[in-house]
């Protein structure tokens, strides 16, 4: 025997992720190679053994010790026999010889002993060729001449030689109404009896020697009902007269007195002198009463009245009774059906004779009141051979037997496109039976009992008719018409229907055949139909009790499981025999599983909603444990010895291995029957929970994983090994003119379109598991991706290339192939989505173990954090790149930029290095590798003309920074064209930008210009309360229409003092206190100085020690609002603190723009309200663009003057340390945005 050695580690990886199947372990003695043991371990937890004696029919299920890390695997390959006797839970029942034969069959004993045996291609009833000889017991001649003698006797001596028929004859049915002569008759009766003419000529020669018979209308009238009324009291007195005019008999009922529903119940023969045209008439009269006191004292209406002169008039003319009504019976139409009962309307006496007819509704003015009546035709039968129903049953049984003969006779095809028969027969045939039936005295139900036992015999009966007459039969028997040695022939007839179905159904799909179409269902149905009712009617219940017969439901099962029994029977013995090898079994197991599914499918689809339906029994559900459960025992070895012969976990794979055969690859065997298994499983999907877990493939996908982790293994060699020849193959050319990616994305595309197509189709039935083996599919196909993107970017790498004499990076070819990368990336992004991951992740939420939820978060957060891994790493390459091609180019830019800088034109920048290189980028990147080879080249082009700025901001003038300011102006609208093809302008509008561009604002203007926007930034912190308050001012400031400036200087309050100054008047001197008195001025000064030469600075007297300080003081000066620059100047206002003998302390100044003060009329000036200043030093000089901008103007006079003005007001450090200012108050001022703006400027 074979020893494959297999890894321990390798099936406990497999077990975790599958949960995978693992054999009972044992060691093998010495002598176990001559017996074998083989335990099974059923459901009930009963251990069940089977021994063989021979081992070369099959494998033994093994594990030997070796060494401590390997064991050795042989699995069981289970022989025919032994798949033979499995029961319905795939376990063997008894101790079976390996060498036994296949007609050993099941050992499950039936309820019934009769239905135990498969009887594939048996007849269901016996032939109707033995049905009349085993019924009747009597020669044919003899019962041939009893016939012709009744045929004779009715239709020729009483009959005028012809028969109507049509309609119901008896139970049967024939062709349309006619009337048939006694050659045809005769004709028919020696074709079915199958005699020759001549014998036919001496039986009828023997018959006409016999005396005729007497023929007898029995006639029973039973009441009759809605009579007009002919009395006073609205009565009548009827009664019936009888008349046959063709023997002159008569007859008269009783008078009932005063009713309009009389009851007779009177009975009457009438001798018969011809069947076919002698009519009886019924006449029903009223006796009038005779004239009374009584009767007048009765009239209460005009009806009553008219009533009462009718009668008068009546007895005056002599007429004793009126006439209600009449009824002519024909006969012929009583002979032809039999026993009639049934309510016949009274028509008028002006009815031709013949009109009336049995059972037929007859057009009327006038509602006269209707008859009941009963009547049959008697013959004597003393002449006959035989007086009794088997007479009649024999006669039956030839005529059917002829007639259904003949018309198969006539129908070549198939057997089922033959029609049923529908219980007809033939005019002459009815003729003949109605006639012996008269002849036989034979009562309805003992006809309807003929036709059933008869009827119900013939295989090709439709259904329906015998479930007709079963009623009819029933009927019959629950009114007691049925005794003694009837009724057992009843129950014996019973009985042999019930067998008959019985082994149809063990043949289900022999008789009723799936080919036939509808006809097989209807069959079905009615034949179940009949089963059931023979169940549910008490009276026919109990005969099949007598007969031993358990509840038919529960028949119905055992046949039907005898049914599947036989079919898996013939399945295994067609394909397993002289099979022996692993590979010889594996495709025919894989017949065997198709088999499988398709026969469980045609039963739910075909059988399942009929017997559900009529007898309330699921047969799918035990068709299908029964045939999965002997599935599982014949596949699962099979398949666990095919994987357990692969090699190890660690053992190397390659491409072109014997094993790989092995893989769960489309198109392998393995595939075929896995899928065959899947699509049987699938067929399960709607038992209930309970029976689920009982089926033998509920587990199927676990005994392939080994074969999917093979094939993952094979797959992810293939992939590589594809990829790296596509990305070797690849000439980095467009696939077409519609899209900007190689032939290498596409390959690698459709690796993955590949991969999600196995998967698709591999369509793993357990959710937990599929979403686990998903996640290793994912990071197979990502690790593939990556590979991919390493691949591509050496190739690019390669290509990539710069000549000093050109201004061109980046080729076409290297556009390419990052677009290539990018493509896969996205294609790695929609893994997920491809795959239905979420789906997945639903139905594992949803799944029956309660950590589902629990276990679908961990999933989805494992794949998240890979397909972001995947995607991240592969963009990286990209960036990688980007930045290699733009740390390249980034000397170039710098020389253009510069270039363009000191030319004070874009083009050098622009047009020769820029628009070559994004001119190629735009028309062969896609949009995301473009966007970053803009950002990252815009972010070099910044730092470029940051460096070109810093470089010459101190030896350049304002004009060179002018230029450069359009430049970069430029540049922006370059790489920002407003059309949706660049960068988001917004975007592109960075803190590096701003920086540049607030810089180059600030060097651009004049130093004027410059020191105005101190002012101007001065006021906004002022307006922002941005710095803490040194004192307030009250002023009042405004604009005369005469063309003059007026400021009033009010009064100064709050002052602060810090620093170590004192006074001219101080007791402290040097060491005064916040808020301490000191002795303060104020000066009043339009700025810039330059732009207001002409205009002095003014300022108030000195207030010692006074706080708040009261000054009063108004200066005029002679400037308008129009004036060359008014409107962007400012009044700056400074309070400071005289010391004698020292400089004096700057307190805090204020700054107000010209433009914003009003201007009004002289006589107006009252109205202006004050405006009240919060006086304030200035910041540190970091946070001021405009010093910083000065700053870099050294060779400036005016600058440099400047600063060092602002330089004495601006806070030390110690100053800043003893400010009153609380640390809320700084952390407050900190947040404003226009002060976060000026310390970013550093």
């Amino acid at each position: 025997m074979e020893e494959v050695v297999i890894s321990r580690t390798l099936q406990e990886n497999i077990f975790a992720i599958f949960g995978g199947y693992t054999p009972r372990r044992r060691r093998i003695t010495a002598d176990s190679f001559t017996k074998v043991e083989y335990r099974h371990r059923s459901k009930r937890n009963k251990i069940v053994t089977a021994r063989y004696d021979n081992l070369s029919s099959f494998v033994v299920l093994e594990y030997l010790d070796k060494d401590n890390d390997e064991q050795q695997y042989k699995e069981i390959l289970m022989d025919i026999d032994t798949l033979l006797d499995l029961d319905d839970y795939g376990k063997t029942n008894t101790i079976v010889d390996c060498n036994s034969s296949l007609s050993s069959g099941f050992d499950e004993i039936s309820t019934i002993s009769d239905f135990s045996n498969c009887s594939f291609g048996s007849e269901y009833t016996t032939s109707l060729s033995e049905i009349y000889n085993l019924l009747s017991g009597e020669k044919s001649e003899e019962l041939l001449t009893d016939v012709l003698y009744s045929v004779q006797s009715l239709m020729g001596a009483t009959g005028g030689g012809v028969w109507s028929v049509g309609g119901g004859i008896g139970v049967a049915q024939t062709h349309p109404q006619s009337c048939v002569t006694m050659d045809q008759v005769k004709q028919v009766l020696q074709t079915a009896f199958q005699v020759t003419p001549e014998n036919m000529d001496r039986i009828s020669q023997d018959v006409q020697s016999r005396p005729v018979p007497e023929v007898s209308l029995h006639l029973n009238l039973k009441e009759a009902k809605d009579l007009r009324a002919k009395t006073v009291k609205g009565t009548t007195n009827p009664y019936v007269t009888i008349i046959n005019p063709s023997t002159g008999q008569s007859h008269r009922t009783r008078l009932e007195k005063d009713t309009l529903n009389p009851k007779w119940n009177q009975e009457f023969i009438l001798r018969l002198h011809n069947l076919q045209k002698d009519v009886i008439h019924l006449e029903v009269w009223h006796e009038h009463d005779a004239v009374t006191v009584k009767q007048l004292t009765a009239v209460r209406d005009i009806r009553g009245l008219g009533r009462l002169m009718k009668g008068t008039t009546a007895q005056a003319q002599h007429h004793a009774s009126h006439l209600l009504g009449q009824i002519n019976m024909n006969v012929k139409d009583v002979s032809r059906h039999g026993i009639v009962e049934d309510w016949y309307p009274l028509e008028k006496k002006d009815l031709e004779v013949g009109q009336n007819k049995v059972g037929g509704d007859v057009s009327r003015e006038k509602e006269r009141g209707t008859l009941r009546i009963t009547a049959c035709v008697s013959s004597s039968a003393a002449q006959l051979g035989r007086t009794d129903s088997r007479s009649y049953d024999s006669l039956l049984a030839h005529l059917i037997h002829h007639h259904v003969a003949a018309t198969n006779n006539n129908n070549e095809e198939n057997n089922w496109s033959k029609p049923l028969w529908p219980g007809k027969v033939s005019g002459p045939a009815a003729a003949a039976l109605a006639q012996f039936a008269i002849t036989l005295e034979l009562s309805d139900a003992a006809v309807q009992l003929s036709w059933w036992r008869i009827g119900s015999q013939v295989s090709s009966a439709d259904p329906d008719w015998i479930l007709y007459q079963l009623h009819q039969v029933q009927a019959a028997l629950g009114k007691g018409a049925y005794k003694g040695e009837t009724l057992t022939e009843l129950q014996v007839s019973l009985a042999s229907y019930v067998r008959n179905c019985i082994e149809k159904l063990k043949d289900l799909q022999g008789a009723f055949p799936p080919a036939s179409g509808v006809h097989a269902p209807q069959n079905l149905k009615s034949t179940l139909k009949i089963l059931q009712a023979m169940q549910s009617h008490l009276a026919t219940r109990c005969l099949l009790d007598q007969e031993d017969f358990p509840h038919l439901q529960e028949l119905v099962s055992t046949a039907l499981s005898e049914h599947t029994k036989c079919w898996w029977r013939s399945v295994i013995e067609e394909q397993l025999q002289g099979v022996r090898t692993a590979d010889e079994q594996i495709n025919k197991v894989i017949n065997i599983v198709a088999e499988a599914h398709t026969f469980l499918a045609l039963i739910a689809d075909f059988y399942n909603p009929v017997i559900i339906k009529e007898m309330n029994i699921n047969y799918m559900q035990t068709a299908y444990l029964s045939v999965s459960n002997k599935i599982s025992p014949c596949v699962r070895p099979l398949i666990m010895n095919i994987y357990n012969r692969m090699p190890t976990g660690g053992a190397q794979i390659t491409e072109n291995s014997d094993d790989g055969k092995y893989a769960l690859e489309v198109g392998t065997s393995l595939w075929q029957l896995y899928r065959n298994l899947g699509r049987l499983h699938a067929l399960g999907v709607c038992l209930p929970a309970d029976l689920k877990v009982e089926s033998g493939v509920r587990e199927y996908h676990r005994w392939f994983s080994r074969g999917v982790m093979r094939w993952l293994e094979l797959a992810v060699l293939r992939a590589q090994t594809m990829i790296m020849r596509a990305v070797e193959l690849d000439s980095l050319e467009p696939v077409d003119a519609y899209f900007n990616f190689s032939s290498s994305a596409t390959d690698t595309i459709g690796i993955f379109l590949d991969v999600k197509n196995w998967w698709v189709k591999l369509a793993w039935p357990d959710p937990e598991n599929s979403a686990v083996l998903l996640t290793k599919i994912l990071e197979d196909v990502c690790s593939c991706g990556t590979q991919y993107s390493d691949l591509v970017r050496e190739k690019v790498q390669l290509k990539f290339h710069q000549e000093n004499s050109s201004r061109v990076f980046i080729t076409k070819q290297i556009c390419v192939g990052l677009n290539s990368i990018e493509r896969v990336r996205e294609e790695l992004t929609k893994l997920p989505e491809h795959f239905e991951f979420e789906r997945l992740l639903e139905e594992v939420r949803q799944g029956e173990s309660g950590s589902g939820a629990v276990a679908a978060r961990q999933l989805e957060a494992t794949v998240e954090r890979l397909i972001f891994s995947a995607a991240e790493n592969m963009e990286s390459k990209v960036n990688e790149f980007v930045e290699t091609v733009i740390g390249k180019m980034q000397i170039t830019l710098e020389n253009a930029v510069n270039e363009a800088c000191d030319s004070q034109s874009p083009t050098p920048l622009l047009s020769r290095t820029l628009d070559p290189t994004l001119d190629i980028l735009q028309s062969h990147l896609n949009s995301s590798n473009f966007d970053r080879f803009l950002c990252r080249t815009w972010e070099v082009i910044l730092q470029s003309f940051h460096s070109n700025v810093m470089r010459n901001a101190e030896r350049r003038r304002p004009n060179y920074f002018g230029g450069v300011y359009n430049i970069l102006e430029a540049t922006l609208n370059f790489f920002s064209p407003g059309d949706g093809k660049g960068l988001d302008r917004q975007a592109a509008q960075t803190h590096e930008y701003t920086s540049v561009l607030e810089l180059l604002e600030s060097l651009r203007k004049t130093t004027e210009s410059v020191i105005c926007q101190y002012y101007r930034e001065r006021y906004e912190e002022q307006v922002d309360e941005i710095l803490p308050a040194k004192a307030q001012l009250v002023v009042k400031l405004l604009f005369t229409r005469s063309g003059k400036l007026i400021v009033e200087v009010i009064m100064a309050r709050d002052m602060v003092v810090e620093g170590e100054t004192g006074s001219i008047g101080s007791s402290h001197r040097g060491f005064h206190h916040h808020h301490e008195p000191i002795d303060s001025y104020v000066k009043v000064q339009p700025v810039p100085a330059e732009w207001f030469p002409t205009i002095p600075i003014r300022k108030t007297k000195t207030l010692r020690r006074q706080d708040p300080a009261v000054y009063e003081e108004t200066f005029e000066y002679e400037m308008s609002q129009q004036d060359d620059g008014v409107s962007e100047g400012f009044l700056l206002l400074t309070l400071k603190d005289y010391n004698l003998g020292r400089t004096n302390t700057f307190i805090g100044e204020a700054v107000v723009p010209l433009s914003s003060l009003p201007c009004v009329d002289s006589s107006k000036v009252y109205t202006v309200p004050n405006t009240y200043l919060k006086m304030t030093t200035p910041g540190l000089d970091i946070g001021y663009k405009s010093l910083r901008a000065l700053q870099f103007r050294t060779g400036d006079k005016t600058a440099t003057s400047f600063l060092k003005k602002v330089s004495k007001r601006l806070l030390d450090s110690k100053a800043k340390n003893n400010s009153p200012l609380k640390p809320e108050d700084e952390k407050a001022g900190s947040k404003s945005p226009a002060f976060r703006e000026r310390l970013k400027f550093s």
